[in-house]
């Protein structure tokens, strides 16, 4: 990931921790990840964890946990507010993944990545999971892949807009499609869960 997107999240991470107060953590995803998985403690890394927000309710559910962000002021964030789990400062494109692991989620957080970085992340992220193990993305969708730079007011960040097509395209053999939904809130969503064979 490029050195103006971590400048961006470090510069304006307490204001962004300010707009997502009071908005609960995806309970819902993260338990219909977890259905996917036979596992009695589950293995979980996030990808792009912020602040620890889905982490505190990731902790209730396994104590192995580990949280990486390339933002160093949201790890610092995620650590005081979740003192039980494991953060660390690392960007995805550089990160080295351990085995063993059950679950990966990437909540909007590969969403600055173009689909040729999404591709090197999903073949990093298949190689990591235990067989039956699950990667959870969820993704800005547009009717055609595109990318657009946007200036909300306190820093200007690149997305890219995916579609479900764009996604299965990248993604290892090794990954099959099990789950995928799209939602439409202020813009265009959608989720996908793909299992290791």
């Amino acid at each position: 990931m490029n050195q103006s997107i971590k400048d961006a999240y470090n510069a304006g991470a307490n204001e962004y921790r300010r707009q997502y107060d009071g908005i609960p953590p995806r309970v819902d995803d993260i338990d219909l990840a977890f259905s996917y998985v036979d596992v009695e403690t589950p293995v979980v890394l996030e990808i792009g964890c912020a602040y620890g927000r889905e982490a505190q309710y990731i902790l209730t559910k396994t104590p192995s946990y580990l949280g990486i962000d390339i933002s160093s002021v949201y790890i610092k964030m995620a650590r005081n507010e979740n003192p039980m789990g494991n953060f660390q400062v690392a960007d995805v494109m550089r990160y080295h993944f351990p085995n063993g692991l059950d679950v990966v989620f990437a909540f909007a957080s590969l969403l600055h990545n173009p689909k040729e970085d999404l591709q090197v992340v999903l073949e990093a992220v298949a190689t990591a999971l235990n067989p039956g193990g699950v990667v959870f993305i969820s993704l800005k969708r547009r009717d055609q892949y595109e990318t657009a730079v946007v200036d909300d007011g306190h820093t200007k960040r690149r997305y890219y807009y995916y579609t479900r097509e764009t996604v299965l395209g990248v993604k290892p053999d090794s990954l099959t499609e099990v789950y995928c939904n799209q939602q439409s809130r202020q813009e265009e969503w959608f989720t996908m869960i793909l299992q290791k064979n």
